[in-house]
């Protein structure tokens, strides 16, 4: 018979609190700092039960991020949980409000200096008026017919544009940005003016974010320019004068208005250390709102955005719950590195700059091995699994960047593949600059049911509702089960102000993408196709989808979104291959002789870079993967490479296995031009005995690439045999 419940500690804090109080009820304290060393002092003596701070009704205004490290975690038994008082209305607002001394110019311009408010380099780009968005002084006008430019040249340092349209006025600015969508016209980035060309139509930008070329008809606009304040509604922050400007509707005293711009560019920080393998655990927000968080430049990948109002990053058993995030510069939640078993559950997210929750390891996007995050061999071999995005409401985002939306599950190592993914379910997602949910590169084990996902791809082409790009044919088992998908548009801006609609999907299966499941799909409405694989997708299941291009209700339309209750049950934890992949980076695992040369080379269209190592038959060499095998049985055997015309032919390879040795010549010049796993064969192993591949260069006809080797359980066999 269990015992009761120990009852909770309650750490009280109010607006009106003071931090020199005890933080009981009657006496509250004023800030989140103190309640949580507070809490770490009750922790360090060793929890007896459960630990609650409790927020009055009131805004609490942030002068820095929460902290919370592995000293203020909780237990499973006891967790520490950050909550709302019952009925109360609490807001953590990492802006300040605007002072109400604004003073009326000649021009109809309202003014008000901002010298000695806010912290020292204050510089803002979002201003918050009434609760909404105001727009930034800008040109074209955002109510214009067409209020785009659209560029008629470029490069990666530079767009060129008619030049009758371009002003002196954009080069003199001080911090004046254009939000392009370039190239491929799949993201958009936001280029810092240097200086302008009146005679040649030539826009000079700083050296960050150059993340694609800009080509003719790109679209963007320019903000940030004072001489562009023309519109009501508009603004402009001068950051070297502190003064801020901004033109009310006819009528309007802004002294009578909420305005509030963002100081903060994230409210929480919940951070473990992946290199000490430390952790911050059982720690839960419940019914907080969030808002006025900054938005940044200079990201090092356009796909990747990691503006967040609250991050976890090495975080067990966490939660953001029932909270409402609104008016923030990136995400609501950003799961970083070993973050396992967290719930993000009953939330809203609107009018975000990005988008609801992002996922990402170390290294950012694609297979590009430039885009470093968080270095280090710890952070290299991790990545979020076996969380839950549940009954969310997430609408009206992608506000600052396009390529998000309610889910982006990024890339994660390799070696990870196999490994459980996350659960997606009964989420509501609306209006979205982009996808609904996205995974990238080696994402596998994922589910995605009973979520209803419309009007997404808003802004850029080639995406979905539900968009899957694995690059990897030996990824855990994906489901996308009973989704209602529509209304997927695709838009290209053009210059005659008519976009058109290209390549918006219902569910894409990009980059071939393998092992997933798509069943009982209704979609309708998605411009590029309802159900997409491209490429050479391995091991799809696609059944029972209903298409359609006029609208239709699935039957089970109760089951979806928040209120939904409908489950397909399937256990994160076993929804996973038995296997691994072996990378040359792996010094664990992984030993050289000879020569090996390291190698960089661009991937498709140079959209990605990644390495590799080299040898030729002019120094005999070797490199030896030695393969935990985790368990007996049959193993399918694959080989990482890029094939290409100066490959070898006749790549000595030797497999060990449980019955022996193989010996195989492999030729590099035909298989996976991606550097994705290649099929040599199947052996018979067992756990505990050695087992290895031997790739040699010595009497080879060309290049010997040494990339990675996988292995993955396909059977229970008792013989060795190659197929």
């Amino acid at each position: 018979m269990l015992g009761p419940l120990a009852a909770a500690t309650r750490i009280h804090v109010s607006p009106r609190g003071d931090d020199a109080n005890a933080g009981a009820a009657e006496s509250p304290l004023a800030t989140l700092a103190a309640a949580r060393d507070k809490v770490r002092v009750i922790i360090s003596k060793g929890l007896t039960g459960p630990v609650e701070i409790v927020f009055g009704a009131g805004t609490y205004t942030l002068g820095a991020p929460l902290e919370l490290r592995p000293e203020d975690s909780g237990t499973e038994k006891f967790p520490i949980t950050w909550k709302s008082a019952p009925d109360a209305t609490v807001l953590w607002s990492g802006g300040l409000a605007i002072p109400k001394r604004w003073s009326k110019g000649d021009d109809g311009v309202w003014q008000v200096d901002l010298n000695g408010s806010g912290p020292d380099g204050w510089n803002f780009r979002q201003l918050f008026v009434d609760g909404k968005r105001a727009i930034r002084a800008r040109f074209p006008n955002a109510d214009a017919e067409n209020p785009f430019l659209f560029a008629t040249g470029g490069d990666m340092d530079h767009a060129i544009i008619d030049p009758a349209l371009v002003k002196e006025s954009w080069g003199r600015a001080r911090d004046a940005q254009i939000n392009i969508v370039p190239q491929w016209r799949f993201f958009n980035q936001w280029n810092t003016v240097t200086q302008v060309d009146t005679t040649t139509g030539r826009i000079d930008l700083a050296d960050s974010e150059r993340h694609a070329k800009i080509i003719p008809g790109n679209w963007f606009w320019i903000e940030g320019v004072r001489e562009e304040l023309d519109q009501p509604g508009e603004w402009f922050f001068d950051p070297q004068t502190r003064r801020l400007h901004y033109l009310p509707h006819p009528g309007v005293d802004p002294n009578t208005l909420a305005i509030v711009a963002p100081v903060l560019n994230r409210l929480v920080d919940a951070k473990g250390d992946v290199n000490a393998g430390t952790h911050v655990r059982h720690v839960h927000f419940d019914d907080i709102a969030f808002a006025h968080t900054t938005f940044t430049l200079g990201h090092i990948e356009a796909r990747v955005h990691t503006d967040t109002a609250i991050l976890f990053e090495n975080t067990l058993d966490c939660s953001v719950r029932n909270c409402l995030f609104e008016n923030i510069g990136g995400y609501a939640l950003w799961l970083h590195l070993d973050s396992r078993r967290n719930k993000f559950d009953r939330n809203t997210v609107r009018q975000s700059g990005g988008g609801g929750v992002l996922m990402t390891g170390a290294r950012l996007s694609y297979m590009d091995d430039t885009k470093i995050y968080t270095p280090g061999g710890a952070a290299a071999k991790v990545a979020p699994i076996l969380n839950e995005v549940t009954r969310n409401t997430v609408e009206h985002c992608g506000r600052i960047r396009y390529y998000g939306g309610g889910v982006h599950l990024d890339s994660r190592p390799f070696s990870m593949s196999m490994e459980p993914g996350n659960l997606i379910s009964r989420n509501y997602f609306n209006d979205l600059s982009r996808n609904g949910v996205f995974a990238f590169r080696n994402q596998g084990g994922n589910v995605v049911e009973y979520n209803h996902i419309h009007n997404a791809m808003q802004t850029t082409i080639d995406g979905a509702c539900i968009h899957f790009a694995t690059m990897n044919h030996l990824n855990a088992p994906n489901f996308i089960l009973n989704n209602w998908l529509y209304d997927a548009w695709g838009y290209e801006q053009k210059p005659d102000g008519k976009p058109v609609r290209k390549l918006g999907n219902g569910i894409f299966l990009d980059w071939d993408t393998s092992n997933t499941t798509v069943r009982d799909n209704w979609i309708y409405n998605s411009v590029g196709g309802a159900i997409k694989p491209i490429w050479a997708n391995q091991n799809l299941v696609i059944k029972d989808n209903r298409e359609s291009d006029t609208r239709i209700v699935p039957p089970f339309e109760k089951d979806l979104g928040p209120e939904g209750k409908a489950t397909h049950g399937i256990d994160l934890s076993s929804n996973r291959l038995t296997g691994s992949v072996i990378h040359y980076t792996d010094l664990k695992h992984v030993e050289t002789s000879g020569t090996w040369k390291p190698r960089t080379v661009n991937g498709m269209w140079g959209l990605f870079r990644f390495n590799f190592l080299v040898g030729t038959a002019a120094v005999p060499s070797e490199v030896t993967y030695t393969l935990p095998i985790p368990e007996d049985g049959i193993y399918q055997m694959s080989l990482l490479y890029p094939s290409g015309k100066d490959r070898a032919s006749n790549v000595p390879v030797t497999i060990r296995h449980a019955d022996g040795m193989a010996e195989l010549k492999w030729d590099m010049r035909e298989g996976s031009r991606h550097g994705f796993a290649v099929e040599v064969g199947r052996y018979r192993f067992q756990a505990g005995k050695p087992g290895a591949v031997i790739l040699a260069t010595g009497g080879t006809d060309g290049s010997v690439i040494a990339d990675g080797v996988a292995f993955v359980k396909v059977g229970e066999g008792p013989d060795a045999r190659r197929e």
